[in-house]
């Protein structure tokens, strides 16, 4: 199994960018969220469009989050095919990456 070795995250204006690899260095997933201050701590909120890719180098998830809430996805196979995202294999670590709406 690949699992993630680089996160980076940059600010652009108040929402920041991020992005992981896999070991290999081919791009694992992008996407922007912003830091909200709400009930006395921070929280992190996905914002806009957030791509996740296989190892292969094939889409595996586009998500797009509007207002902290996941509005719209699409989902591929391994081999490049639309897909129901009911039938996304979704490893345990990336759920929190994909699905969690904040």
């Amino acid at each position: 199994m690949l699992i993630s070795r680089k996160l980076v995250c940059m600010e652009k204006n108040e929402l920041k960018v991020c992005s992981g690899s896999y070991n290999d260095g081919k791009k694992e997933f992008t996407g922007t969220y912003k830091n909200v201050y709400l009930n006395g701590k921070y929280q992190q909120y996905k914002v806009g469009v957030w791509n996740f890719w296989y190892p292969n180098v094939k889409m595996k998830f586009e998500g797009l989050y509007k207002d902290c809430t996941l509005i719209s996805k699409k989902c591929w196979n391994s081999k490049g095919e639309s897909i129901s995202c009911d039938l996304l294999e979704i490893l345990k670590f990336e759920k929190l990456r994909i699905c969690k709406d904040q």
